[in-house]
């Protein structure tokens, strides 16, 4: 009886540890477009969204800008999907996607109630074309990392509190929309 408990377990590790990227909550292969998530999100500016591709690290994901080029406020969304075979570690993709989280340290933690984890990033001055503000709010979930970004140049008179109020308008329509299904 011991001996085929001491099997079973062992099948139960042997198991686990070599389905762990099929465990991972979001797939690479079913990376929706930003246009196709924007729509799902209220509020955001009526711009045609612009969307950049992931670079190399991560390969799965983009980077989107949704603005009215005679508007100086925008809004960006960015997904990035780890799979582990980014080069990031030799892990899965969910260690793949803390060691990029990581990278916002030095900002504030938030609790948002969804996500594994949240950060509003440290404030970028954005005052090389015209002053205005910017505001990041990053969430790891799982082997993704997503975030919403507010910016808005039109000068005196903006405020910090506007930009996360947009910003916090976006988030959870956001991560809803890109849930898997």
């Amino acid at each position: 009886m011991l001996f085929a408990g001491l099997v079973v377990g062992a099948i139960v590790v042997f198991v686990n540890s070599t389905d762990e990227k099929a465990a991972e909550k979001y797939s690479p292969k079913n990376v929706p477009t930003c246009a196709s998530i924007a729509q799902q999100i209220p509020g955001l500016p009526q711009g045609r969204p612009i969307e950049v591709p992931a670079g190399i690290t991560p390969e799965f994901g983009w980077t989107c800008t949704l603005t009215d080029y005679e508007d100086p406020k925008a809004v960006h969304l960015n997904y990035s999907v780890y799979d582990g075979d980014s080069g990031l570690s030799e892990g899965t993709g969910t260690e793949d996607a803390r060691k990029e989280f990581a990278g916002f340290v030095n900002g504030e933690p938030v609790s948002l109630g969804f996500g594994e984890e949240a950060v509003w990033s440290a404030v970028l001055p954005i005052g090389a074309v015209r002053p205005g503000v910017q505001c990041e709010l990053h969430i790891r979930d799982g082997n993704a990392v997503l975030g919403v970004g507010a910016f808005d140049a039109s000068g005196e008179g903006t405020s910090m509190a506007d930009c996360r109020a947009t910003v916090e308008a976006a988030i959870r329509p956001f991560y809803d929309a890109l849930q898997p299904r």
